[in-house]
């Protein structure tokens, strides 16, 4: 069972690598297509978005202790 654990999160992982690489990317469109010095809010989600995931990952080794 602790082989399939391993598989699901692996692939939870490369999930998760995609989807924010997807995000940033998206963002660096975005900001690519503004006028000179004009940020919008994705300069604030992109830290929260590491943040979260830090905290989810610290969360749940305090949960499964």
């Amino acid at each position: 069972m602790k082989k399939i654990d391993k598989i699901v999160r692996s692939i939870l992982l490369m999930l998760l690598g995609a989807m924010i690489y997807g995000f940033i990317e998206a963002a660096a469109e975005a900001y690519g297509s503004r006028t000179s010095g004009n940020i919008g809010g994705e300069a604030f989600v992109i830290p929260l978005m590491a943040t979260l995931v830090w905290l989810g990952y610290h969360i749940r080794a305090n949960l499964h202790k």
